[in-house]
Formats: C-alpha cells, structure tokens, sequence
C-alpha cells in the first residue's frame, strides 16, 4: 500500500453511529482533559559524543531491531543495554504494518532508562505514524497490533458498544462493528490517549534532535520550518499535536465527533452535527479544524516531507541548505521513505543520509541496517549479512523508468534488443528495448542530423548540471530508419491531459519547483520549442521534458516569456559550467557559436538569478 499524508487522502466509510451516551463511555477511558503541560522543552541536542547508532522505521518488527542492536553491540543477549555512553537514536515509525509495535515500544521505553543509568542516551525521534495512532489515523494499525491491547480494553465496554450498534443496525451490522473496531481497539485508543502509558510518552518526544554535526529527522525540512531554532521546530510540532487532541477533545464530550467517524471528516461531521443543534459554539469545530490543517502536522511538516529523499536535488538543496547552516550542522539523518533496494545512500553530496531500509521485511523485503557515527566516519552494519560496516554509496540519479537507475537505462536503450510496438504521431513508434534481463520502455522518433544532436545535446547537458529532467536518450535506427530513442514511464499524462481534464497532481515532489528548474533549463539551452505536449508527468508526477528541436540556436539572449529566476542552488550549477565543462559534456554534438552563445544565456540567468534574489 502507498502511504498517503494527510492532505492526500479522504475518505468515507458508511457505518452506523454509537450512541452518544456509550460514546462517552469510551471517552472516559480515552480522552480525559488535558492537564499535561511542558514549562520548557526537553534537551533537544548534544555534543562531544563518541559514538552514535542510529536506525529507522521498524514498524513493528521487533525480531529484527533485536537482531539490529545485538550486531551493534547497543543490547546484550537478555536485552539489556550494553552501548555504554553511546547515544542509539531511533528515527520514529516504530507503528504501524508490523504485528509486534507494543514490543518495540516497550523495548525501547525500558532501554532509555537503562542507557541513561549508564551515561548513555537512547533517542526516539517522532515519526508520521507515531502522530497518526495519536490523533487516531489508524488506518495502517494490523488487527494483530490491536490484539495486543486487547486484555486492557475496560471490562464491558466492547459488550456494551457492540450491542448499542446491533440495536441501531441490526443483527447482520455485528460484523461491521467487529471489522470496524478489532479486538484490542479500544484498549489501544486508551493506552495511547494523552494520559495513557503509551501517549504521555509519545507527547513528550522530539520531532528533531542534533548530535553534534547531525540532524536527526524522521521525514525532512520543509518550508514550515524555515528559519527555525531546534527548539522552536520541536515545540511548534508538540503543540500542533496537543491542540489538536485538545481541539477533539472538545468536540467528543459535545458529542459533535464520534469514535467511529473517519478521520478526515471529523471537521465536516462535527459542523454537520453543530448546525443542526448544540449548544457549542461554531468556533469550537473552527478550532479543530485549524488544528486540522496545521502545517506541521500535514503533508508539508517535518513527519511527512519527502522532499530530502526523492526529489530534484537542484531545488531541494535550496530548502535543505538552509535549515542545516541553521542550525549549524552538516548532515541530516532521515527514515520514511524506504531506500532504493533497501539499502543506506546518500544524497546531496552526503549532506542527507537516507536511513529507512525497509527493516519490516514481510512489508518491504528490505534489510535491518543501522547507520554508525564514529570519529568523523559514517558507515553503515546491516544485521543480516556479514562483514565490516560498509561506506555509504551516494544514490544513483534515478529519471525514468524509476526501477533503474539511469546509467542501466542508458546502456539498455543503446545496446538491447528492440521490440517495435504500436505506431503513434508523426510516425513515432512505441517500442521496448530488453538487455540482460532488463527492460525499459521507450519512444522512437524519426529524425536526422541536427535534430538528433539536439535531443543528444539536451540529455547531455542535463546530465552534467545532475537535473533528471529530460529522460535518457540515445541515437539509434529502428526499422532501417535513423532517428532516436527516448526512454519513457509505463504510464505518463501530458501537460495538455492535466490541463483537459482538471488533474491534480499529489505526488511526493511539488510540481513548482520542478518548473522553475524546466524554466531555467529551457532558457539556458534557448528551447523555443516547449510545449505542452512536450511536458510528461509519470506515475509519481515527476516531470519530464521532451522535444529540443528548436533548442540550441546561437541568439545570446534570453528566450522571450520564461520567468526564468533559477534559485541559490541552480545559480551554483550553473556557474560551474564553464567552458571546458561544456566542451566535455557536448562538445561533439554543438558548434563554438552554439557553445558561446549557450554561455552567454547562462551568465543572462545568473544576472537574472541574482536580481531576483534581492527583491
């Protein structure tokens, strides 16, 4: 299942409502009013520590963080702690998918005390599904993790609720109710409650930690945090969460929210229910639905942003870069996005080390790896191989198609076999190009002479500035006519096709930033050919560009109508292709005029870059 934030995903479930008297029974257990208050935040960074263990999303899977720490030496075999003054941070996303999350959690509860008595620290830093079991998204909770709350459910309560709801919808509505509310549901909603044992201890968690020269996060910076202290970052994301609840609270003692009402119509039920009679005020739904559409607590906040692990590092580098001179560190550690082939890498010249591998292997077929900071050196131990702990391998440029990593496509579409498919426009065909078991879809298109050098040109010069943008592209004949392959998605819309038919894109990287990068791209190459048709979205709303026929031409000035204002990072790229650069990136496939006149545009865009920036 792909994992949707918050602001993705609404959803309706037709299910009888309970009873508003039995309703606050269960209230009663759950949400009692919030007396809990933090009169300074927690400790929230740490220098001069010798060694640091760091690991990522779990998700219940307790068997192989055991086997994790051993290999680390961070517990002994009764599973007791034996890093000594070592700090162990867990990167969140211990819930959720895995049948043993009660486990994790009170492993790691009782090892915090225990490393702090021996002048060690272990960390957990807060992930998305830590907040959603504490907002109550249960959506990814198994029927075996709420099993393990079963014996703490309130005696009666399940008997009571149940019967109240058969009443309402009749015999055959008992297995909707028993789908609907597993056992264990309800115990688990109490021990996760504000004043139950496992939600006092999330409540009191970090979104972020700083050791040393690292920041700790499970998902990423975003623009929410910009310009943010540590401190700042941690009490904005706590009190999103406590006036949220707060906010529930309110409205459940009301009535005007019921325990089983989706979570992502709570607000549009509760002003439902509100409108057709309370004695509550408006502002109270108001309330929670501000709390609702907190920035911290969306699809934008530092537990779901997945701009750091997947998208174009020419213009995250300008979100990521800040925050990091920030608050004075070099690197970022992050989990929630699973590495590619469940393996640790880093991105942005190792200024982000990408730590979830998919440990739950039932869920990922991943790999238990833990991340060592040792004396200036990372290096990472996977639990089920042996060996040293391995470097960190900076992660491959990925365009199309995602499965593969671009050199692998380039050299399938130059080498492999050719399967012509269907015919399409302007008598381009689909084919499939196959080479030692690998597969890649693509486009050929009908071309010569300069047309050809064009689109070489295009994906060479996108190569060297390391966008992604312009899909692996080489020079090829297919059925006796010369021409060029382009690789293309599985599934793919066009600019026109959003434009047509009203879509929207959702996917993990903004589409805005991906078109300042096309802007610039397209001025610095002087395209004056883009069209819509030219502009390819895939599966995951990555943009690809396509057709540079007209592009390339020896006018020194910048192409009329392109709001082209590259950012700091883009600027940097672009003031690192000089001459010689340029020469070796596509010197065989453009003349000297074409050259100059190119380098001529890049200094235009960053005069143009530079203005902009001081407005």
């Amino acid at each position: 299942m792909t994992e949707r934030s918050p602001s993705s995903d609404r959803r309706a479930r037709g299910v009888p409502r309970l009873a508003g008297g039995l309703r606050r029974a269960l209230l009663t257990v759950c949400l009692l009013p919030f007396a809990s208050a933090w009169a300074q935040e927690p400790q929230s960074s740490w220098s001069d520590v010798e060694r640091v263990i760091a690991f990522g999303d779990v998700h219940g899977a307790a068997d192989d963080l055991i086997l994790l720490l051993r290999a680390v030496s961070a517990i002994d075999q009764d599973l007791h702690w034996s890093a000594g003054a070592a700090h162990v941070v867990s990167l969140g996303d211990l819930l959720d998918r895995g049948a043993r999350s009660r486990e994790v959690m009170d492993l790691l509860m009782r090892l915090q005390d225990e490393a702090a008595a021996a002048g060690g620290v272990l960390h957990v830093v807060l992930g998305n599904h830590e907040a959603m079991n504490l907002l109550g998204d249960l959506r990814y909770v198994t029927p075996a993790e709420f099993s393990a709350y079963e014996a703490d459910e309130p005696a009666g309560l399940r008997e009571r609720l149940r019967a109240d709801w058969v009443a309402r919808g009749g015999v055959s509505s008992g297995s909707e109710f028993d789908r609907r509310f597993p056992p264990g549901y309800f115990g688990q909603r109490a021990a996760f409650a504000s004043d139950g044992r496992y939600g006092r201890w999330l409540l009191g968690l970090p979104v972020a930690i700083v050791i040393d020269d690292t920041l700790f996060m499970h998902g990423g910076p975003s623009r929410p945090l910009e310009g943010l202290s540590l401190e700042e970052i941690n009490r904005r994301y706590r009190s999103g969460l406590v006036e949220y609840l707060s906010a529930l609270d309110a409205l459940e003692a009301a009535s005007l929210v019921r325990v089983d009402d989706p979570f992502d119509e709570r607000v549009a039920l509760a002003d439902q229910r509100r409108q057709n009679g309370s004695a509550l005020p408006a502002e109270a739904v108001r309330r929670l639905a501000a709390a609702d559409s907190s920035e911290m607590l969306g699809g934008d906040g530092p537990n779901w942003s997945r701009g750091a692990a997947l998208c174009h590092e020419a213009s995250e580098a300008d979100v990521l870069r800040p925050l990091l001179e920030g608050l004075g560190v070099d690197r970022l550690v992050i989990g929630h996005t699973v590495a590619r082939d469940g393996r640790v890498a880093s991105r942005f010249d190792g200024a982000v080390i990408k730590l979830d591998t998919g440990m739950n292997r039932a869920a990922y077929q991943g790999h238990p790896a833990a991340l060592l900071l040792e004396k200036g050196a990372a290096r990472v131990v996977y639990a089920d191989e042996r060996g040293d702990p391995a470097a960190i391998p900076e992660e491959a440029l990925r365009v199309t198609p995602s499965e593969l990593d671009d050199e692998a496509v380039a050299a399938v579409l130059a080498r492999g076999e050719i399967v012509v498919g269907a015919a399409r426009e302007a008598g381009t065909i689909e084919v499939t190009t196959e080479l030692d078991g690998r597969r890649v879809g693509a486009l050929f298109v009908p071309a010569r002479g300069d047309n050809v050098r064009r689109e070489l040109a295009a994906y060479r010069l996108d190569r060297a500035l390391h966008l992604g943008l312009v899909p692996a592209t080489v020079e090829r004949a297919v059925n006796g006519r010369g021409g060029f392959l382009q690789a293309r998605p599985p599934r793919s819309v066009t600019q026109v096709d959003v434009e047509s038919q009203s879509l929207r894109p959702n996917g993990a990287c903004a589409i805005g930033p991906q078109f300042e990068l096309m802007y610039a791209f397209d001025a610095l190459i002087g395209n004056q050919g883009r069209t819509r048709e030219r502009m390819l979205y895939d599966a995951d709303w990555m943009l690809l560009l396509t057709g540079h026929d007209r592009a390339f031409g020896t006018a020194e000035t910048l192409p009329r109508g392109l709001p082209a204002r590259p950012g700091a990072e883009m600027r940097r790229r672009l003031a690192a292709l000089d001459a010689p650069t340029l020469e070796r990136a596509v010197g065989e496939l453009l003349g000297e005029r074409e050259r100059t006149a190119l380098l001529a545009r890049r200094d235009a865009l960053l005069a143009a870059g530079t203005a902009s920036n001081r407005r």
